[in-house]
């Protein structure tokens, strides 16, 4: 059954854009763009959200920038091959560049006029500190003074909530920030900008019959998606987080189930859907992790005689996600 449309007004945290890579007017959040500007919701956003989004903008800038130095260098190789797309690297690129453009969207996100920013000026710090002491929400984890910003963000959201006799939606993947928000009368939780804009198309009556022809096909589609994501899964690479790129750590990996967790409706018409899709997917995994404590060692040639391996087998649960476009050639008239 789908939830209830309560409200027109949401506050997105910045754990939200996060997980969406800041990727502002491309995929999720270009269809939130849209929504903002075609006003089928109201956008909230604090002065101390805003700073934190750009300081993150600013840091991911400088690290992409360095990081972009540093593969010219190990991919040196590159050079010789000015006819393809990679060789686009070696173009020099600052942070700075890179910062002002996704900047730019950012901006064109927000100051549209139809977003309100709203100032923390509003929030009573004894009410912030009170629960940081007590550790309330968004304080009950130990590195609490990091969710400084989020709780005055939340205040001062629950004060325009207040003013205005209106509930707000709480979109977060922040933990304590949603468990603040299933705290409040005035706040709907929701986890993902994805089931943000599913609950906003599917209350679009104009929309209606073209939701429901393309959840009958999507559910039709299902056995067929999971098979094609398990043939992608059997054929891609996965690798031993922080082990050298070079080390065969996982000899082998088996995938034992996929199953669809969720799935969220992004953009539909008479002609085309397109859905947001979280994947359940257990594999196992067979590691050969080299162990330099047992190996033995000669010191005359300063280099192991041989590596000894320890073996084993583990079983993972992963969820992974993807887009997934559907077209039909008659449409829903």
């Amino acid at each position: 059954m789908t939830a209830e449309l309560v409200t027109r007004l949401v506050f997105v945290d910045t754990s939200a854009y996060e997980k969406k890579n800041y990727q502002f007017g491309q995929h999720a959040l270009g269809r939130l763009q849209e929504l903002v500007e075609d006003e089928k919701i109201h956008l909230l956003i604090t002065d101390v959200t805003k700073q934190e989004i750009e300081a993150h903008l600013y840091k991911n800038a400088s690290d992409a920038a360095n990081k972009v130095k540093k593969l010219t260098k190990e991919a040196m190789f590159l050079r010789n091959t000015p006819d393809l797309d990679c060789h686009g690297i070696f173009s020099d690129v600052s942070s700075d560049e890179i910062y002002k453009v996704v900047h730019n969207k950012f901006i064109a996100l927000i100051e549209n006029g139809l977003v309100d920013l709203i100032s923390i000026d509003t929030v009573d710090p004894k009410i912030v500190f009170d629960a940081y002491f007590k550790a309330k929400p968004p304080f009950e984890k130990e590195s609490k003074k990091h969710e400084f910003p989020d709780a005055f963000a939340l205040e001062a959201i629950k004060n325009i909530s207040l003013e205005r006799q209106n509930s707000v939606y709480i979109v977060s993947c922040d933990g304590d920030m949603l468990s603040f928000a299933e705290k409040e009368d005035k706040f709907i939780p929701l986890e993902s900008v994805d089931e943000l804009i599913d609950l906003v198309v599917r209350h679009d009556e104009t929309l209606a019959e073209p939701t429901r022809f393309a959840d009958e096909i999507f559910e039709g589609l299902a056995a067929q998606v999971i098979e094609q994501v398990t043939d992608y899964l059997r054929d891609s690479e996965f690798t031993y987080e922080n082990s050298d790129p070079f080390e065969d750590i996982i000899s082998s990996v088996e995938i034992d189930s996929v199953s669809i967790a969720k799935s969220n409706l992004q953009e539909v018409s008479n002609e085309h859907a397109e859905y947001e899709v979280e994947f359940d997917v257990t594999v196992t995994a067979h590691y050969s992790v080299p162990d330099y404590d047992r190996s033995p060692w000669d010191p005359e040639d300063k280099q192991y005689v041989f590596i000894l391996r320890n073996e084993s087998i583990v079983q993972h649960k992963e969820t992974y996600s993807a887009y997934i476009s559907i077209s039909y050639e008659d449409g829903v008239w």
